[in-house]
């Protein structure tokens, strides 16, 4: 795709409480396909309900409007519902207790968040955590996620990802095909894994599980597996068309992780390009600056 049509494929953050004068010319000239959402865009219910509303008003479109709302340190929105909410990995806890009574929590606390997102205005939860918890692994999955089993995490993955349809949002698989063995923080490094590849394989078998089970969106890894390719999963065809789309048959939405993480390098514009060839279509471009970036350079190739 032409840089100057990429605006189609975006899913942007936004500065603040209400739209910034350069966001409404971008939203109306070049709309994106969704916006995504953060604590510095969130104050009260009813200035994120116009928010999202302002947004929609600007591209004349049904905009999709997302939001990490995982529970536990996941959290965007300092209220109730929202606020007060377990950690992934305490429904873990109880799962080895009671397995069916932690499904039925799950489903029922997703089914809750999910009614507050729909009269909110949002389309999209990025949630569940699919990654299996490892031990040795960076911090950054730790406590989000459900546990360290495959078939626990699918459980309970499988009941967060029904509460949220039953309740009207889309809930995003993450983040393929694991980060919990990952040896960083992708915000800030580049991530390895060195296990094989095998190994990498039957620890996403909880997306192959949920993709039957109405699973439409899942989000890539910003992590190298070395025992396969150099690049990291988002920007990597081997991982999101070999395996995602080919070898598990996953035919809905693929969401790169945020562009602006230093895991796929400090030039957004490059790395939308490269996750875009990869095979993802849709991609996240969480900080206002490499916003502007991608609209500066969509711009400039208009003119060329």
């Amino acid at each position: 795709m032409e840089i100057s049509n990429i605006n189609k494929e975006l899913i942007i953050g936004l500065h603040g409480f209400e739209l910034t004068d350069q966001e409404r010319v971008c939203l109306r000239s070049k709309p994106p396909l969704g916006v995504i959402l953060f604590t510095r865009n969130t104050e009260s219910p009813e200035q994120v309900k116009a928010l999202i509303a302002e947004v929609r008003a600007c591209t004349g479109q049904e905009t999709w409007a997302a939001i990490d709302e995982e529970g536990g340190r996941v959290n965007r929105m300092p209220w109730a519902p929202f606020n007060q909410r377990r950690h992934a990995a305490e429904y873990g806890t109880m799962y080895r207790r009671n397995a069916g009574s932690a499904i039925q929590a799950v489903y029922q606390d997703n089914l809750c968040i999910g009614e507050a997102l729909k009269e909110l205005g949002f389309t999209h939860n990025c949630a569940p955590i699919l990654d299996l918890f490892h031990p040795d692994g960076d911090s950054i999955i730790g406590q989000r996620s459900f546990g360290d089993q495959i078939e626990q995490v699918t459980a309970l993955a499988t009941a967060c990802m029904r509460g949220l349809h039953d309740a009207g949002i889309e809930a995003v698989g993450k983040h393929f095909p694991g980060h919990g063995r990952a040896n960083a923080d992708s915000h800030i490094a580049i991530p390895e894994v060195d296990a094989p590849l095998m190994t990498i394989l039957n620890e996403a078998k909880p997306y192959s599980k949920l993709i039957p089970e109405g699973l439409n969106h899942i989000m890539t890894a910003h992590v190298v597996y070395t025992d396969t390719v150099k690049d990291v999963a988002t920007l990597s065809p081997f991982w999101v068309r070999h395996v995602l789309r080919e070898r598990i048959n996953f035919f809905g939405r693929i969401w790169s992780d945020d562009l602006c993480m230093k895991a796929v390098g400090d030039d957004v514009t490059q790395a939308a390009q490269a996750a875009l060839q990869a095979g993802c279509d849709a991609l996240l471009v969480c900080d206002p600056s490499g916003v502007s970036d991608i609209y500066a350079a969509m711009s400039k190739s208009e003119q060329l």
